[in-house]
């Protein structure tokens, strides 16, 4: 084999590996991440769900979903839509979900927003897809605190 065809090989290569992590790998990562939620959500296997949130908001995420656990049912669930940002970090998904909880039997249908993250993304990593914040449903996340405006007087010496 001469040496342009093992180059042209090794460029081909490369060139494969690139296009298997593009947008479309991004998008599945999303949609097998949100797989795992929701079915973890139906069997209660809230551990699971606890891996796909920010670190700051498992400990309250678990304790609520541990003191509801016997008695939450989640019925069904149904993906509306899903809209990834152009720059493929963050996603924010709609998702309609029936569930109640004993000991009332009325079953509650709403849309639950989720906010999705994408973090380690980069050459070595086509990165992870975290929950930011969750809106509605038996068991919301509220977003990140942002950085607080600091105030004139903590401006002035």
């Amino acid at each position: 084999m001469t040496r342009f065809a093992r180059h042209f090989c090794a460029l081909l290569v490369l060139a494969a590996a690139g296009c298997a992590s593009g947008p479309a790998r991004t998008t599945e990562q999303l949609t097998l991440a949100s797989r795992d939620y929701h079915d973890a959500l139906q069997y209660g296997d809230f551990q699971v769900i606890a891996r796909y949130l920010r670190a700051d908001a498992r400990t309250d995420y678990l304790a609520r979903a541990f003191g509801m656990e016997k008695s939450l049912s989640v019925l069904e669930f149904t993906t509306i839509g899903t809209e990834i940002a152009p720059e493929g970090e963050s996603a924010r998904m709609v998702t309609r979900l029936s569930w109640y909880e004993l000991p009332s039997t009325v079953v509650k249908t709403e849309n639950v927003f989720i906010q999705w993250k994408r973090i380690g993304g980069g050459v070595a990593t086509d990165g992870v897809w975290t929950i930011d914040s969750i809106e509605g449903g038996p068991l919301p996340v509220e977003p990140a605190a942002e950085a607080a405006e600091p105030t004139e007087a903590a401006l002035q010496p």
